[in-house]
């Protein structure tokens, strides 16, 4: 996240702002032309820090716990045991299957780790499955 927690832009912006803000009455005195560009410029950078500001706080909370869900992928050896069960059982009920396919399942069953491995093999069942209803 850094030191100012995904608000880079915010920070160089608002710096921004604040030195246009800051140079607005030196400068208009020197030449009175700039004071339109100024009074233009300084409420409109400002808005945009602002506006900068919120959709960064939006982001963070919408986005702020993808890191624990990713980490979340493991699964305990409970889970694990529980979920080969269901594997097994799902494809003990697959008729007419080749046993190369089978085999090859049992042993993606017998190394599963992840959430997205249960659903993979879960899907190569139900294609078994649907193949087999075909025939």
């Amino acid at each position: 996240m850094g030191h100012v927690k995904n608000h880079l832009a915010t920070l160089v912006s608002g710096t921004f702002a604040l030195v246009l803000t800051g140079l607005w009455f030196p400068l208009t005195e020197y030449a009175g032309v700039l004071h339109l560009v100024f009074q233009m410029a300084v409420p409109i950078m400002w808005f945009l820090v602002f506006i900068i500001w919120i959709a960064q706080k939006a982001a963070d909370k919408n986005h702020g716990h993808s890191h624990d869900e990713k980490k979340n992928h493991e699964l305990t050896p409970k889970e694990i045991t529980t979920y080969k069960l269901d594997l097994e059982k799902d494809l003990s009920d697959v008729p007419d299957a080749k046993d190369t396919e089978i085999t090859h399942l049992k042993n993606e069953i017998e190394h599963l780790k992840t959430k997205v491995e249960i659903e993979s093999i879960r899907a190569e069942i139900y294609n078994l499955k649907m193949l087999a209803q075909e025939k």
